[in-house]
């Protein structure tokens, strides 16, 4: 029978025990699947780890599991670092758009706020909180289904400026953009280095303005085809294609 995978918090592992506090994964391992006492399960700590281990004890507040063998690296993550930069989208596309791109091993996903954005989150930060630990959790449940052991970071919603200014240690800059006439990922990716950073615009795409801006810090346009593409079928697009093209997808 195929082991069912549980995310847990590294510091909630000491020696050869381990315990799970999460509401959602005690809710589903007695309340859904029913396990008990003695069944085996494996575990993965969000940052690459892999634990096989047995439950012990089951309570509605903690499960307590003992460690069967030592924890072993997970061969699931791409070698390409792909960060995904997403002008903010309606609730649901974002919300599918994580859980894809995880699967697909993306490994950051910075959500900004541009010119075209319809979700204004900025202007209510206990909502845009709100978001972000929803992305988190979609992230990790991804990561949970597609075997992987590292989850995916989130970064918190910022402003267009803010996210020109992160600087990926050597990154690849490109920027997904319709107006674009000339320029080829095929181009980009002949002297490409790792990371690569992917800027993709909200619905209403980039402005010229932004597009010159993100330019001048560093991004190369890249146009994907003579079709005009939906934001959430760009990023999918993108990151399938940086897989395959420089990553474990080929």
């Amino acid at each position: 029978m195929k082991l069912r995978r549980f995310k847990i918090d590294k510091e909630c592992i000491e020696g050869w025990k381990a315990t799970i506090r999460d509401p959602g994964e005690i809710r589903h391992i007695g309340k859904v699947l029913r396990l008990k006492a003695g069944d085996e399960v494996i575990l993965f700590d969000g940052e690459g780890k892999e634990y096989y281990a047995s439950l012990t004890r089951l309570s509605p507040r903690e499960i307590s599991l003992t460690l069967l063998r030592e924890p072993s690296s997970v061969a699931a993550e791409s070698p390409l670092k792909i960060i995904l930069g997403v002008g903010v989208l309606k609730a649901s596309k974002l919300d599918w758009l994580v859980q894809k791109t995880t699967e697909l091993g993306v490994a950051e996903v910075v959500p900004f706020y541009s010119l075209h954005v319809v979700p204004r989150w900025e202007e209510a930060p206990p909502l845009a909180g709100s978001r972000q630990s929803r992305w988190e959790k979609i992230a990790s449940e991804a990561a949970k289904q597609c075997g992987r052991a590292q989850v995916p970071k989130i970064h918190s919603p910022r402003s267009f400026e803010e996210m020109l200014a992160m600087k990926p240690e050597a990154a690849t800059k490109i920027l997904l953009w319709e107006k674009e006439p000339a320029g080829s990922l095929k181009n980009v990716l002949a002297s490409s280095v790792s990371p690569i950073f992917a800027l993709i615009g909200p619905e209403g795409g980039f402005s010229d303005e932004e597009a010159l801006r993100a330019r001048e810090a560093g991004f190369q346009p890249i146009r994907l085809g003579p079709r005009i593409l939906r934001a959430e079928t760009a990023g999918i697009a993108i990151v399938s294609l940086l897989q395959f093209v420089r990553g474990d997808l080929s």
